[in-house]
């Protein structure tokens, strides 16, 4: 069916969208009523639109989370002078973003996948894929933030090493294994050993630096030839629960910067919104593409300005 066909979505999920939105903006509405921003600085933060725009395109059409955009973009602010902003507001003000943007992002590739019906096999293995990596990640992103606590620079370190690592596995993949027929959407015993893995390693690597389980996620299930559909949207859903669920950490430790959020929040949203559609114009070659060369690009420059 195309998607320009009549949406058949139920409605009750319909109903479970909408009361999603509307949590969003409520979320959005505290910002101003309890965050209370400076209104007297608060035109110097317009610029986070962009940013904002930019990280929930990527994040939410490819499955890299939106930590990949904020994290060098803030850091290279707080390297060149423009904004202090300490490595811990900059991994919580990356999650509370991430909440808005990955939500929107979520619903929507949700959305589309309930209007649009796939194969038994495709809809079950997305399914799976989430119900082994969301707890586990979960989990983990908890056990790291409240007991391991790891030193910021170390993490930003850690931050460095694994997305420049990301970026050349992802163009290693297109150079040396280009052929772009994909194998059936169905999950190996061997498959759900390393979503395992992956859900756990990457829950700790997000608690650290708001980017790691959608990352290792998309890059895993694109490696080994699943459908983009089966792909992105579990990365997606993942990250999606995964910040919502370490951002009262950083509310708790006061890490967030409200006026980044006022200008951030609504373009990630738009970002979500709009994702999926660039995914599909796009296709899984050219977003892994254009993936791998930004979050390659953007952290040898992040490592640059660290010296």
């Amino acid at each position: 069916m195309s998607e320009t066909q009549s949406d058949t979505t139920p409605f009750p999920f319909r109903i479970a969208v909408g009361c999603g939105l509307a949590l969003l903006g409520l979320a959005y509405v505290s910002i101003w009523v309890l965050g209370q921003p400076d209104l007297a600085r608060l035109g110097s933060f317009w610029s986070f639109a962009g940013v904002g725009l930019l990280g929930a395109l990527i994040a939410n059409s490819t499955g890299v989370g939106g930590g990949v955009v904020f994290v060098p973009a803030f850091s290279m602010l707080r390297e060149t002078g423009v904004m202090d902003l300490s490595p811990t507001q900059t991994v919580g003000v990356s999650f509370a973003i991430q909440c808005f943007g990955m939500s929107v992002g979520s619903l929507t590739w949700l959305s589309r996948l309930r209007a649009v019906p796939d194969t038994p096999t495709s809809d079950h293995a997305r399914g799976t894929i989430i119900l082994i990596c969301a707890p586990l990640s979960i989990a983990a992103l908890l056990f790291t933030q409240m007991v391991i606590r790891p030193d910021p620079a170390f993490a930003f370190i850690l931050f460095k090493a694994f997305s420049v690592l990301l970026g050349l596995a992802l163009l290693a993949q297109l150079v040396f294994s280009p052929s772009k027929d994909e194998r059936p959407a169905e999950l190996t015993r061997t498959d759900m050993w390393a979503l395992a893995g992956i859900g756990v390693a990457g829950g700790a690597a997000t608690a650290m630096f708001s980017v790691g389980v959608g990352e290792l996620m998309a890059l895993y299930l694109f490696l080994r030839r699943f459908p983009m559909d089966v792909c992105v949207p579990p990365a997606v859903i993942v990250s999606a629960l995964s910040v919502l669920s370490g951002t009262p950490h950083h509310i708790a430790q006061g890490d967030l910067v409200f006026e980044i959020l006022v200008f951030a929040a609504p373009a990630v949203m738009l970002g979500g919104f709009l994702a999926r559609r660039l995914a599909h114009a796009l296709g899984a070659t050219r977003l892994k593409l254009y993936a791998s060369i930004w979050i390659t690009v953007s952290s040898l420059i992040l490592i640059a300005l660290s010296f």
